[in-house]
């Protein structure tokens, strides 16, 4: 899938394609958050990008028929009237998703273009419209089966039917196209510290505008409620909402196992978190030595805080096919902690998720080619890991064709180098030799 992004911010035009591992590396106000927060933004949203109106065959067919049957060359050829490239649905959503009440960004305009899947993945998908409508998707062997069944003589117009055939249709056949996206923002530091506090005072307000007289003047409460909007991009509010429905999320099971990688979380930390219902976020050790504690997050460090969501992302949501996005990852981890958190990604790919991050760290990225180093067959390699398995496992490793790198640089977005020893990267390897020139010029001359 390749993204083409024009006129947005900082970016003039930018063309990004996600790999297994995308590294998005720049300067300081180059436009890495606002690619950022366009990937994100599309992945969520990317039924924009399907024309509901070409499902008017398949509407005509089922409301005659009940029930369709669309060979691989029928499911292809309706994928590609389905989804078009640029949508002004999307181009609109891009004040939402940045909260660009100026209208900065009105003349951004991004597109995306995928390859036509080989197969389809076997799956089942049901919609009901209250208790007498039902519609029912089936992909197995690459056939598609759609069925409509109605109790009764009531039926729905033709524009909520395509909607509804439409989405059948783009779950089935897309989803493996379009990841579902877990962002993990460059505020996270501020999340875990203050949700509990703006739910309070979002309670509070609401509390105080149930106890309104309307006499006092012509505008509802709740029509103050619905006016107001959040000073934050879709991104933050979303992982705003994520770190508020922990209760929730932690019922879940994550669909992989994740134990390694939520290892190399309490490796990082020294501890882990833990959740109550209704209680604050606890970060705490198990084992029983002198330097136990069981802490609220507030108190814990900045590194703890930092690192909490994608813990708990690991834990009770992850599954295959995901892509996670997190905003520099080194933020707040020592060099040593770097190297575990290069190790951290490593296994998160390595569960079948997708990772997007943008980055400061040239030793972040140094540990990443490491990793991708090891991925090479090459003689000694066993005696290697022997010597080092205190530190590396054989599956510690990514391929280089996994991993791509972007650097946003004077508005463009620059593709780089990847080869089987790891990513080449100037941007961070000219600075460092300046450093290092500047280092050695003055120790000389003060020898």
């Amino acid at each position: 899938m390749k993204i083409t992004i024009d006129n947005l911010g900082k970016i003039v035009h930018g063309e990004i394609e996600l790999n297994d591992l995308t590294v998005l590396v720049g300067d300081n106000n180059s436009g890495k958050t606002y690619v950022t927060y366009t990937i994100y933004g599309l992945l969520k949203n990317w039924t924009d990008f399907v024309n509901y109106n070409s499902f008017d065959s398949i509407e005509k067919r089922l409301r005659i028929e009940g029930q369709i049957v669309l060979e691989k060359e029928e499911v292809l050829s309706v994928l590609g009237s389905s989804v078009i490239s640029d949508s002004q649905q999307f181009q609109r959503r891009i004040r939402e998703l940045f909260n660009d009440k100026e209208r900065i960004l009105s003349t951004a305009q991004v597109k995306v273009v995928f390859e036509n899947p080989v197969t389809f993945k076997d799956a089942v998908k049901k919609i009901s419209v209250g208790d007498t409508i039902f519609l029912k998707g089936e992909m197995s062997a690459n056939r598609l089966t759609i069925s409509y069944t109605k109790q009764n003589d009531r039926d729905i117009d033709g524009k909520l039917f395509r909607k509804i055939v439409g989405d059948l249709f783009s779950s089935l056949v897309l989803d493996d196209i379009f990841p579902d996206p877990i962002i993990i923002t460059a505020e996270r530091l501020g999340i875990s510290l203050f949700y509990k506090e703006l739910d309070e005072k979002r309670n509070s307000l609401i509390e105080g505008l149930q106890k309104l007289d309307e006499s006092d003047g012509n505008m509802h409460p709740f029509e103050l409620i619905m006016s107001m909007s959040a000073y934050y991009a879709m991104p933050i509010r979303d992982h705003i909402g994520f770190t508020r429905n922990l209760d929730n999320i932690k019922k879940n099971s994550s669909s992989v196992d994740a134990s390694y990688a939520i290892d190399i979380v309490r490796s990082i930390l020294g501890a882990e978190f833990k959740k109550e219902n209704k209680q604050d976020i606890r970060f705490y050790t198990k084992n029983k030595r002198a330097n136990k504690f069981d802490i609220p997050l507030y108190l814990a460090s900045s590194s703890a805080r930092c690192i909490v969501d994608i813990y708990f992302y690991l834990k009770h949501l992850a599954k295959v096919g995901d892509v996670l996005i997190i905003d520099e990852p080194e933020s707040h981890l020592t060099l040593g902690n770097q190297r575990l958190m290069a190790k951290l990604i490593a296994a998160i790919i390595n569960l079948g998720v997708k990772v997007f991050i943008t980055t400061h760290s040239d030793f972040l990225v140094k540990e990443l080619n490491n990793l991708i180093l090891l991925s090479n067959d090459f003689e000694g390699k066993l005696d290697w890991l022997k010597k080092n398995r205190s530190y590396y496992l054989a599956s510690d490793c990514i391929a280089y064709n996994r991993v791509s790198v972007y650097q946003a640089k004077a508005g463009y977005l620059d593709r780089l180098n990847v080869t089987r020893k790891g990513m080449e990267i100037p941007f961070f390897d000219d600075e460092i030799n300046k450093i290092f020139s500047v280092a050695s010029d003055l120790d000389y001359m003060i020898d």
